[in-house]
């Protein structure tokens, strides 16, 4: 097995706009690098560890190193022979953490035999539960078994996949590519935001700026994240896949509104929220599902109007009532004398 080449990496708390800068860092080290959205990257050191005259682990601590002092971000590494393995790798360390797995074919079966058998990619739940049912429970087990046994279970092109990768093999290699095309909105306060009120008004706001960027583009979007800031400059990011492809306004707002309501923050002091839609795809190859919720409906039909308008009179000449005008200060009451 040749020389350890592949590092796999999770960039904790990275946002949206940081992460691009964060690959781009990381080019100083080696230039096969291959963008995992939302946090993650396979960086290919092989020429790297000859040039700096380090081993994987001295690399791995220079890029943990490197990302710390300039954005002020955990790194944990998984490492190995090749992507698969530095995956597992990656999987079984704590955050901050780097787990090097030696190019050694005997220490690499010694790493994979302790491991679970969900921890091959291409084994979901419903096919490891088929191994469950046969008393394969770990990679081990798995890799004992004959070849034609595993092909029996998992079928046959699967089972032949399957078995050779629970030796440790995977010739996958790492494509270098930056992070897809996306289209972000945010909101910064000039203040501390505490009421949940404000916080959904503008998150109403990041809906529409999306829907009529991804609709003036003739483009939908599969998968939205949501990223809130706090006053103490921490952050929390969350990506939800939509159930289907969506350029409209009601169902990013929906989505949104479900990834923010999940997150039960109670007093947080919000300092800026941005919305990020990804996994971009053209608007014409999408089929559109019909409901028989007569307000979806209506929305579908009168975004079209809604964004004629705003092209003929300017952006904001239509848009939500509850956007048309600041809020009013709520005073208290006091009884009539």
């Amino acid at each position: 097995m040749r020389q350890l080449t592949v590092l796999h990496l999770r960039f904790h708390g990275v946002g949206f706009e940081t992460y691009g800068e964060v690959l781009q860092s990381l080019g100083d080290i080696t230039p096969a690098v291959q963008a995992l959205p939302p946090d993650g990257a396979l960086a290919d050191i092989t020429g790297a560890i000859g040039y700096f005259k380090a081993d994987p682990a001295e690399l791995a601590d220079r890029i943990q190193t490197r990302i710390a002092a300039t954005f002020g971000l955990t790194v944990s590494v998984g490492g190995g022979p090749n992507r698969m393995v530095a995956t597992i790798a990656l999987g079984t360390v704590p955050a901050g953490q780097v787990l090097i797995v030696p190019a050694d074919q005997d220490a690499v079966t010694d790493f994979l035999d302790g491991q679970p058998v969900t921890a091959l990619p291409g084994i979901g739940p419903a096919l490891a539960a088929k191994f469950h049912r046969y008393g394969v429970h770990t990679i081990h087990a798995l890799r004992l078994l004959p070849p034609a046994t595993v092909q029996r279970i998992a079928g046959r092109s699967t089972g032949l996949l399957l078995a050779r990768r629970a030796t440790g093999h995977d010739p996958r290699t790492i494509t270098p590519a930056g992070p897809p095309a996306t289209i972000t909105a945010k909101r910064a306060f000039d203040h501390d935001v505490l009421d949940p009120a404000e916080a959904q008004r503008t998150l109403l706001a990041l809906a529409v700026e999306l829907g009529a960027r991804l609709r003036h583009d003739h483009q939908v979007t599969r998968q939205l994240e949501l990223q809130i800031t706090y006053a103490d400059r921490t952050r929390t990011t969350r990506t939800r896949t939509l159930t289907e492809p969506t350029g409209q306004t009601t169902a990013l707002q929906e989505t949104l509104y479900a990834m923010f309501a999940a997150l039960r923050l109670e007093r947080a002091r919000i300092r800026a929220l941005t919305a990020r839609a990804g996994g971009l795809g053209s608007a014409g190859d999408v089929y559109v599902q019909l409901t028989l919720d007569k307000s979806t409906e209506d929305a579908r039909r009168l975004q079209p109007a809604v964004d004629k308008a705003n092209r003929r009179f300017g952006q904001h000449a239509v848009r939500p009532g509850s956007l048309s005008s600041p809020q009013p200060e709520r005073r208290p009451s006091h009884p009539r004398l």
